[in-house]
């Protein structure tokens, strides 16, 4: 099979979300045989990454800020912008609670960093769908491939993450979202500098648009055909492709349509983290102020140029505002949820993780009842996020990552702890923690451990060290399984779409006699052609060595351009020569001094041109008389 035959089955599979069992029957191939097409690419694309996708160097200032004053001088350090997207896996039902956040079905919380032209930089896949962003942050910072941001730089992130030095977050409780300046220009400092901020850290949100509107594969909200592990590979490979794309072949008006979905998202809440408010001493907040101060005096000077018009010409939402009526949460209301929780969990009224409807109602009723307040299915699951949020600070510093310097005290129900062991914890310190075992028990199968992240670089390190075995038969598979040389790696066993490539393995010692017999024959035979070869070789000359052929991971490459140059080449317009043009016009009758002047009028208009000369011969002459009349006007 040619290395373009791969590659276009590929194609097909991530620009579709085709499943192998119709590619198959597209291309007259067995399912097997388009199993291991796919994931033979996938590999030698992930290969790719250090080509691809690299992290910024800070020596020069983005051209998207450099030339647009509203972001010049003012972010001229920052190097990109950073944020996390959810991507559908399929995981075993005993997992599935880890992988259930927010959007109610399994994903993984993907994080990444582009830079302003909406190539991707950084991409950090396989952190469970319940993991914040925060967390993947502080590991993205801390791996060994980890998130660089050069000395004197920063990214721009959202409000749900920490402002430091690094990561610069937008001022809290100040309108942010783009719709909401869409008919109220910004009034004070802080919302100019919101403004701004979103208007540039919207890159992001513009890179996953792109990406997803590229490759449905990713962007599917329906179950996957492929593994976890397999899904993550998909999405680095996506980034790969995205970023080859935006070189080779641009689509400008696929960004568009990007940025207007952009402008008419309706603004989200962001959840922050315990600790993420809390004043940094590394002058990150200084450094804000300087550029909102900076930013505001300019713009006192000309407050007319600052909305874009794609906003300006965005209309408001419609509704009054409705005034939420907050409730206070009580350690007695606090000990009472936890109770209700433990009990509805007893009775299976949690199915995979998630309490069902007659759970809520459960509780509902019986919290609202026993300290007669009205309480409400939202506000209750609000509160639940907060105790699961709470007790994920508690299980990493007690049980989790970050053990050192902890120690639990039974009797006081407090985590005891140095002020050295982790300042951003200072918080708890003095926070009693009644049901932790309670919690522990309910919420501690759910956490995200991130044992499966790894980043593009850290991908393709760990497929280059696997062994691969070019198997055409299943009769090869089962020889192989009976020598026990191989093991297959795929543990769905019902699942048609993923059949991974057969990794070798060691023989075991109880190998069978018949196993060893074959082993003995094969090294009878091997010495026996190396002895004929001998032979040859004293009565032969010896044949000049072969070039060397070109890895499979760059002839990948190559196949990729040739296609590029393909559409890109049937996507041009026919331009006319001289020649061509004299042609068409002697069939149209026309004296001499009205023949030199189409002649020069439709050399100089290429599209009047093509207009023309695809008409019919009655229409050729108006036309192209009205055309050159309308010039001349």
């Amino acid at each position: 099979m040619s290395v373009e035959e791969h590659v276009a089955r590929f194609l097909h599979i991530v620009g579709n979300d085709m499943r192998n069992t119709m590619v198959s029957f597209i291309y007259g191939r067995a399912k097997s045989t388009t199993s291991r097409c796919f994931h033979r690419v996938l590999r030698a694309v992930v290969a790719l990454e250090s080509y691809y996708i690299q992290q910024p160097k800070g020596d020069v200032v983005p051209k998207e800020t450099q030339e647009k004053k509203r972001f010049y001088p003012y972010f001229k350090n920052c190097v990109g912008a950073i944020d996390g997207t959810h991507v559908r896996v399929k995981v075993p039902n005993r997992d599935a609670p880890r992988y259930r956040g927010r959007k109610g079905y399994p994903t993984i919380n993907v994080l990444a960093a582009c830079s302003f032209d909406l190539k991707f930089t950084y991409v950090l896949t396989g952190w469970e769908g319940t993991a914040s962003d925060s967390r993947i942050v502080k590991d993205a910072l801390k791996r060994d491939d980890k998130l660089l941001i050069p000395r004197g730089r920063y990214c721009l992130v959202d409000a749900g993450l920490p402002h430091t030095i690094e990561l610069m977050t937008p001022y809290r409780g100040v309108r942010y979202h783009l719709k909401e300046y869409s008919a109220h220009p910004p009034v004070n400092v802080k919302e100019l500098f919101n403004l701004r901020h979103a208007s540039l850290r919207n890159a992001i949100e513009r890179s996953f648009g792109v990406l997803k509107r590229r490759f449905p594969i990713v962007r599917s909200s329906q179950e996957p055909f492929y593994s976890c592990d397999t899904q993550s590979n998909i999405f680095v490979v996506c980034c790969i492709l995205h970023n080859f794309l935006l070189d080779e072949d641009r689509d400008k008006k696929l960004e568009h349509e990007v940025l207007q979905e952009v402008l008419d998202e309706q603004p989200q809440q962001v959840r922050h983290d315990v600790n993420n408010g809390r004043v940094r001493s590394d002058g990150a907040e200084e450094l804000r102020n300087a550029i909102t101060t900076q930013m505001w005096n300019d713009y006192l000077l000309k407050p007319n140029n600052e909305i874009d018009i794609a906003i300006m010409n965005k209309r408001a939402a419609d509704g009054s505002v409705v005034k939420k009526e907050n409730l206070t949460w009580t350690d007695n209301m606090d000990n009472a949820l936890v109770e209700a929780l433990v009990k509805e969990d007893d009775i299976s009224n949690r199915v995979n993780g998630t309490f069902t409807s007659q759970a809520y109602a459960n509780m509902i009723a019986g919290l609202s009842k026993e300290f007669n307040k009205s309480i409400t299915k939202d506000q209750l699951k609000n509160r639940m996020k907060t105790s699961k949020g709470n007790f994920s600070k508690w299980y990493d510093m007690y049980r989790g990552t970050s053990l050192s310097g902890f120690s639990w005290n039974s009797q006081t129900k407090h985590i005891e702890a140095e002020d050295e062991a982790n300042p951003e914890a200072a918080a708890f310190r003095t926070k009693k923690i009644s049901n932790y075992n309670q919690l522990e028990m309910l919420f501690s199968d759910d956490r995200a451990s991130g044992s499966k992240t790894e980043t593009a670089k850290e991908k393709n390190a760990r497929l280059s060290k696997s062994k691969e075995i070019k198997i055409e038969k299943i009769v090869d598979v089962e020889k192989l399984m009976a020598n026990k040389e191989v093991s297959l790696e795929n543990v769905h066993k019902d699942d048609d779409e993923d059949i991974q490539i057969v990794s070798v393995t060691d023989v075991s010692p109880d190998g069978s006699s018949k196993a060893k017999k074959l082993k003995s024959k094969k090294r009878k035979l091997e010495s026996k052609l190396q002895d004929e070869d001998e032979v040859v070789a004293e009565t032969e000359p010896e044949p000049e060595p072969e070039p060397q052929p070109e890895s499979f991971e760059h002839n990948i490459v190559q196949t990729f351009k040739e296609i590029v140059d393909v559409m890109r080449e049937g996507n041009k317009f026919c331009d006319y020569t001289g020649e061509e043009i004299e042609k068409e016009l002697e069939l149209m009758g026309l004296d001499d001094d009205e023949f030199a002047d189409a002649f020069i009028y439709l050399s100089r208009n290429q599209a009047d041109a093509r207009t023309i000369f695809s008409s019919s011969m009655r229409m050729r002459k108006i036309c192209l008389r009205k055309m050159m009349s309308e010039a001349k006007n």
